[in-house]
């Protein structure tokens, strides 16, 4: 092969980064720590549909290339012995494609729902942590000649905007795809560090570091001291910054819908779709973003269902990511901020309900310690393990609901010669009551959600319902 173009040796640059450091970030340690609570399994599981069956050779051929051009996919994660430090990623020596990658065939012709049970179960299954977190699914026979896909990845790899970016550039933008760049021969590690070896070798980073860090520390609050006494301004930025913080930690939800309280191992898949063209027509005439509409038309589909079980409650608690990313971070991982919305059931007019949210999401930018929760992560990664799983079991229980509306493709996208005509994202539900997530694709917005059986006893009423409180917001678009 002869020497690289630059855009291909850009795109091999990018998927050679992807994932970030080796050493996992205090947030997505404490994800993959938290998880001796089987309630706290953090699986997300993108569920995909095909307009025919791919050729299984060029899916197996595209899965081998993605590991080699992605090292994080040939990856396992070491827990450092005695918590000295934070997870890292490290090369499977063992890694094999056939074990990680899987065909089945669903009884035909097979139904969407189906399908959405074969991946509900998928996703329910744990991973095995001695190998890397990730299984991808071919699923064969669904009715008229299609096909799925499915992909289980572990949040502590990457969260729903990174996966996106991943996808983005590995998935082919025609059907007959085109030649890819080969990524570089790498010397393969013949045997993993354990996790005595990767403690040994974290502590001995600290001790060297230790002097370092401490000066440099006491270098910048000698600096923020003398900044703070002679410069007013920087003094009140620093009073703010801990007063919003005050706040953000002060927050505390409202109490959860009865309705919604029982917790359990078991998940249902269900989806909604719309046009995205809707969904913009309705923002525009609202006079508010796609994500307000979004929420607010959720909102009145779960004030509906609780009319429809004959609960009368004004308020549920629901939390919704605030991403943090900037064009400097590294595609994959995780950077996101939690909020907790006290969402109004008592609210009708459709608008009124994108005012009320647009107020709350206002409010919650300009919080200047929006980040207070990740900064505080370092912290709580040396707590023992029981006071990290009872701590995040605590927050997450708290909320009903969790949502989130993450950018997608905005093209066709291929696999092996199939088109992806929809992209379902199933985020995983640990502990709350459900998870809704929506994901736009070449101009179809795919509402995943993914609810706690235990927590959400009619489904088929919920999404009724919900379908019915977005009909609702969509229909302000359709008046103009």
């Amino acid at each position: 092969m002869g020497k690289a173009e630059p855009m291909e040796t850009d795109l091999l640059a990018e998927l050679r980064e992807w994932g970030g450091p080796a050493e996992m970030s205090a947030f997505e340690a404490v994800m993959w720590r938290a998880e001796v609570d089987p309630r706290l399994r953090s699986t997300t599981t993108s569920v995909l549909f095909l307009d025919q069956t791919p050729d299984w050779d060029r899916v197996v051929a595209g899965h081998r290339w993605v590991t080699q051009a992605v090292p994080r996919f040939r990856q396992r994660v070491v827990d450092p012995a005695f918590g000295v430090g934070n997870p890292v990623w490290v090369e499977d020596p063992d890694f094999n494609l056939d074990y990680h990658l899987r065909r089945v065939r669903l009884p035909e012709p097979g139904s969407e729902r189906q399908f959405f049970d074969l991946a509900q179960n998928l996703a329910m299954t744990p991973f095995d942590k001695a190998r890397s977190p990730w299984e991808a699914t071919l699923v064969e026979g669904l009715e008229g000649g299609r096909a799925g896909y499915v992909l289980k990845l572990h949040h502590a790899t990457s969260d729903g905007l990174g996966i996106i970016q991943l996808l983005s550039r590995v998935l082919g933008k025609q059907r007959d795809e085109s030649d890819r760049p080969r990524p570089p021969c790498e010397e393969r590690s013949r045997r993993a560090p354990t996790s005595t070896q990767v403690a040994r070798q974290q502590l001995r980073n600290s001790l060297f570091a230790l002097p370092s860090e401490a000066a440099g520390k006491v270098s910048t609050i000698t600096r923020s001291l003398g900044r703070w006494l002679r410069d007013p301004e920087a003094a009140q930025k620093g009073r703010e910054y801990l007063a919003s913080a005050k706040r953000v930690l002060g927050t505390k939800p409202v109490p959860g819908s009865g309705l919604f309280k029982k917790r359990s191992l078991s998940w249902r898949f269900d989806g909604i779709e719309y046009p995205l063209t809707d969904f913009k027509a309705a923002a525009k005439a609202a006079q508010g973003s796609l994500n307000d509409v979004f929420l607010a038309g959720l909102v009145g589909g779960f004030s509906r269902y609780h009319q429809e079980m004959g609960v009368t409650l004004n308020q549920m608690p629901i939390g919704f990511p605030i991403s943090l990313r900037t064009d400097n971070d590294p595609m994959g991982g995780n950077k996101f901020a939690g909020s907790q919305y006290a969402a109004p059931l008592d609210i009708d007019d459709p608008v009124e309900r994108v005012r009320h949210i647009q107020r709350f999401v206002r409010d919650t930018r300009a919080e200047a310690a929006l980040d207070i929760m990740i900064r505080m992560m370092p912290v709580v990664t040396r707590l023992p393990l029981a006071a990290i799983t009872a701590m995040t079991a605590d927050f997450t229980a708290a909320q009903d609901a969790q949502i989130s509306n993450v950018p997608g493709i905005p093209y066709p996208v291929y696999m092996a010669g199939a088109e992806i005509t929809h992209f379902w994202p199933f985020a995983p539900v640990p502990g709350c009551g459900m998870m809704i997530v929506m994901m736009s694709h070449n101009g179809r917005c795919c509402i995943g959600i993914n609810s706690d059986r235990a927590a959400v006893t009619e489904p088929e009423l919920l999404i009724e319902c919900l379908r019915a409180g977005l009909d609702e917001i969509i229909a302000l678009g359709k008046k103009r």
